[in-house]
Parts: structure tokens; sequence; C-alpha cells
């Protein structure tokens, strides 16, 4: 059986809501990474997610390039965020007990990208247990020893709204493929999976419950959605 840790990108929205209870109900905790511009948004979404047990990790303030950006630029949107993240925690009434970080676009800041990986470790972000992922591009890829998390295997959902000709038979396609151009197989027999998928309004739009038809399609197909966990701070070296 294949087992997977769901994050899912790009919140909170207006759906945030409705996909954190239909998470509920399949018994699946996901780590959800939200942005600056959509947490002031959609603020009661946020802590709603939050308060239902949800892992909130920071996806950055405006979701820019970090590789288009100075140093400085990166570090101030991983901090803006932190300050909305620790608000919203506050708000909930819920103690944060993990501190993530995810890269837009997984652009982990080009030329700044050591320093980055530095600043992470040294500000006290967790890292996310990965030692379950096996696959060998991942630790060719040095993706093991980064702070940040990354993923295995994208759904490429959010193509949907670009009415490209994309379609949701493209994504069962790719939830099928044993060989695939990127990332790693899904229904591969005994792997595990850091799965991406996106919490796009747009996305609803172009195809609606886009987000429970996946997860549903992955389900019936014998994948596990496990419970993450993550190393305490500074109990990992970064080289």
């Amino acid at each position: 059986m294949s087992k997977a840790y769901l994050t899912i990108d790009d919140g909170p929205t207006k759906n945030t809501k409705s996909i954190t209870d239909f998470l509920i109900k399949k018994n699946i905790q996901s780590i959800m990474f939200f942005t600056g511009i959509q947490t002031i948004k959609n603020r009661k979404e946020a802590i709603y997610a939050i308060q239902k047990n949800c892992i909130v990790g920071n996806h950055s303030f405006t979701h820019p390039h970090f590789s288009e950006l100075d140093l400085d630029e990166c570090i101030s949107e991983i901090e803006l965020q932190e300050e909305q993240l620790n608000l919203l925690y506050k708000e909930a009434g819920i103690q944060r007990r993990y501190r993530i970080f995810r890269f837009p676009y997984g652009d982990k800041g080009g030329k700044n990208k050591d320093a980055l990986q530095k600043y992470l470790k040294n500000s006290g972000f967790n890292k996310f247990n990965d030692n379950k992922i096996t696959f060998p591009w991942y630790y060719e890829s040095g993706l093991n020893k980064d702070i940040d998390l990354y993923w295995t295997f994208d759904f490429f959902e959010y193509k949907l709204e670009y009415n490209n000709g994309f379609t949701f038979e493209d994504i069962i396609k790719e939830i099928n493929e044993m060989n695939p151009k990127e990332g790693a197989p899904l229904l591969a027999p005994d792997v595990y999976n850091i799965v991406l998928i996106h919490d796009h309004e747009k996305c609803e739009k172009s195809l609606q419950n886009y987000f429970y038809d996946i997860i549903n399609y992955v389900l019936d197909q014998g994948v596990e959605f496990i419970k993450p966990e993550f190393i305490k701070p500074r109990s990992w070296l970064y080289i």
C-alpha cells in the first residue's frame, strides 16, 4: 500500500473551511501552507483550520519567486508571515507547536539558497521528518538536508484554472503514472510520498469539487494518508 503526507498550498480561501471539514471526515491531518495576503483576506477560515487540528505552515507573505529577491527581502517575506501565523494561533487559542516553511513555486532562493537554509535553521524552524522517503532523486537533490518542506508528488490541479485544455482526466493519468517525468509515482506499492495539492478558488470555479474528487479517487486507489512528524529545531545539521 502507498502512504502519503498531505500538504495544501496557497490558502486560506473561502473553501478552506469545507476542505477542513472534509479532511476531518476522512481522518486526514494535513499541513496547510498559508500566505500572508490570503491570511488577511480569509482570517476566519484560517482560524477555523487551526482550531480543527490542521497544521499551518508559512508560505511567505506575498508568494514571490525567492530567486528574484535579495536575501533581506526573502527574510522579510518569511518574517512578515511568521507574525501573521503567531497572531492566528493566538486568536485561535491554540498553542503553535511547529514552525514550518515552504518556498512558493519550490523556488529555494537561487544564489541565496544556502543562506536561507541557515536562516531557517538558526531561526528555529522545524524540519519535516522525511526519513521514510526512499526515492533516490530526493537524496541526490539534497532535499533531505533542507529545512523547508518540498514535495515528491504534485497533482498539478492548479492548471485547471487556466482553461488551456488541462482536464480532470489529465490529473487521473498523472496519479496512475508509474514512471512520471517529474516527481515520484503515487500508486507504487510500499512507497511514501509528500503530496502537494492547492486550495484555489479559481480551480473550484473551473471544476467544482476538484479537491474532494481528487482526494477521494486517491483514497479509492488504496493510498493511506498518514500523520506528519517533525524534528525539533537545532537537532539536525545542514551541510
